[in-house]
């Protein structure tokens, strides 16, 4: 796939392999946020582990060229206007990854998701029901996990029924 294959202002749940023997459900998570097919977009995630987490954001244009990756699943456009805060609400947590025993990949990106839902000068981001979209996500994973580790080209892009 290319960045053209992806919305302009989308935000996608990006998908990684964890090892070359995949759990179910068991994947490496984070966000990004594309901006256009000329200038790439930002991924967002956390890396480390229980007391040791830091945050891992960055401009990217190669977001299909991240290892492991197994695929990126569509769940909202935002409107032109809206970057900067979603970057903020993005990084809300960077600060504070470390105080929370509950902290993981997956728990931070659902925590952000959750900010995400509130409304804002009357316009909500992303309206959809967080554990259906939850399966949603896992389900796209399971089907695209043992292709990715076969290192199948291209990597799929999903499309949640919450994103229009």
């Amino acid at each position: 796939m290319a960045l053209s294959d992806l919305q302009s202002n989308g935000i996608y749940v990006i998908l990684f392999l964890r090892d070359d023997q995949p759990d179910p459900d068991n994947f490496h998570w984070g966000l990004y946020h594309h901006h256009n097919a000329d200038s790439g977009g930002w991924k967002y995630h956390i890396k480390g582990r229980t007391g040791y987490w830091h945050a891992d954001h960055g401009h990217t244009k190669g977001v299909f060229k991240s290892f492991l990756l197994i695929g990126l699943f569509h769940i909202c456009t935002i409107p032109p206007g809206w970057e900067a805060h979603v970057d903020a609400v993005m990084r809300q947590y960077d600060g504070v990854l470390n105080n929370n025993p509950a902290t993981s990949c997956s728990a931070w990106l659902f925590w952000v998701l959750a900010q995400l839902q509130k409304p804002v000068n009357g316009y909500r981001i992303l309206s959809a029901d967080l554990g259906y979209l939850e399966r949603e996500i896992k389900d796209f994973g399971n089907m695209h996990s043992r292709s990715a580790v076969a290192n199948n080209q291209p990597r799929p892009i999903g499309r949640s029924v919450y994103a229009g």
